[in-house]
């Protein structure tokens, strides 16, 4: 993806994605422009902070041992016993304790002040979130990586959490620790076709899901409409549709695409890519061929392109099948209208 896309396009895709859009508009981070994405994710991440640390940090009883001079919880008795032995007259004991010092707390201290240290951020920003991470003494520092994310277990209580953590998250992916470790490198994650290839499926899922009420958004496994004559059809590759939307009166099997060139180039004459078009059709055909209730479905293949959105549309044995790009360097709200603009029916040509 050219870096032309506007960076707020960038964290409305991952809010989207995350289905958490709802709670992205809530968050004032859109009167400032950014210059970068790391600026754009600690400014959300220091207003989100800031209505957390209003509403008051998330607490829950953790499990302690320490030794005490009175009794607190349970005692350990043979731990005491030897406290005894040593004319140490304190008990060892076992106990729950009302605390800040949560990992999700932790996640988002430490992810404010990597921030903080990031000579990309803008300095007054980066004073105000060494600022926030103040009001935190009774959360300890944590040495972030990966794998604390994962540990995350969030509840109903405390699930106004997740779409910070995610934030935090997208930060540490974006944040790379310099050779030395003084400082960090920006990693543009846009460029990451594999990982945007995910971020921007579940965008246009979502997207889909929130922004019409016409069709249904569902799941869908596809069989493949084969005959076994030797071994085993559970070899076969599972087909699995990235989007499929349907109404009483209309089905649409939705393939996305990320490439930072959605097009194909061969002698000197731009195409789309031909084994795109066989994927999609594979999902047409074997749908149709194994439920008569697909033999009309549509086709679409949905690519993201920065500066010119294109259409093609065709009829191909009995299906019409539609191929896309999408200009994500267009503001939001045109963004919003061509998505909805690309469900619309296709009308077929007058002879």
């Amino acid at each position: 993806m050219p870096p032309a896309i506007p960076i707020e396009n960038v964290y409305y895709l991952f809010c989207y994605a995350w289905n958490r859009f709802e709670d992205a508009q809530s968050l004032p981070v859109g009167a400032e422009a950014s210059p970068n994405l790391p600026n754009l994710l600690a400014r959300v991440l220091l207003s989100g902070m800031r209505k957390i640390l209003r509403r008051g940090l998330d607490r829950d009883y953790r499990y302690e041992r320490d030794v005490l001079p009175t009794v607190r919880g349970r005692i350990e008795l043979g731990e005491t016993l030897r406290l005894q032995a040593r004319r140490i007259r304190r008990l060892q004991c076992e106990f729950d304790d009302l605390s800040h010092d949560l990992l999700h707390n932790q996640i988002l201290k430490a992810s404010i002040k990597r921030l903080a240290r990031a000579s990309m951020i803008d300095r007054r920003l980066a004073h105000e979130l060494a600022a926030t991470v103040r009001l935190m003494p009774y959360v300890s520092d944590i040495r972030l990586d990966r794998s604390a994310f994962s540990r995350v277990s969030l509840h109903r209580n405390n699930s106004h959490y997740q779409f910070l953590l995610k934030v935090a998250e997208l930060a540490f992916d974006c944040l790379l620790p310099n050779h030395d470790g003084t400082d960090y490198l920006f990693h543009d994650v846009t460029r990451d076709e594999r990982k945007m290839a995910a971020v921007f499926e579940r965008f246009v899922r979502n997207f889909y899901r929130v922004e019409q009420q016409s069709l249904s958004v569902e799941p869908l496994n596809i069989k493949w409409d084969a005959t076994r004559i030797a071994g085993s059809a559970a070899r076969l590759p599972s087909m699995r549709v990235d989007v499929f939307l349907r109404s009483a009166n209309r089905r649409i099997i939705l393939d996305t695409k990320y490439y930072v060139d959605a097009l194909q180039t061969y002698y000197n004459a731009e195409s789309f890519r031909s084994e795109n078009l066989y994927q999609l059709f594979a999902y047409l055909r074997n749908a149709a061929g194994s439920d008569n209730a697909f033999a009309k479905t549509e086709g679409i293949l949905l690519y993201p392109r920065v500066g010119v959105s294109l259409d093609e549309a065709f009829m191909i044995q009995g299906h019409s099948v539609k191929i896309a790009t999408i200009d994500l360097s267009m503001p939001w709200k045109d963004i919003r209208e061509r998505l909805l603009k690309i469900l619309a029916p296709l009308q077929p040509e007058a002879e």
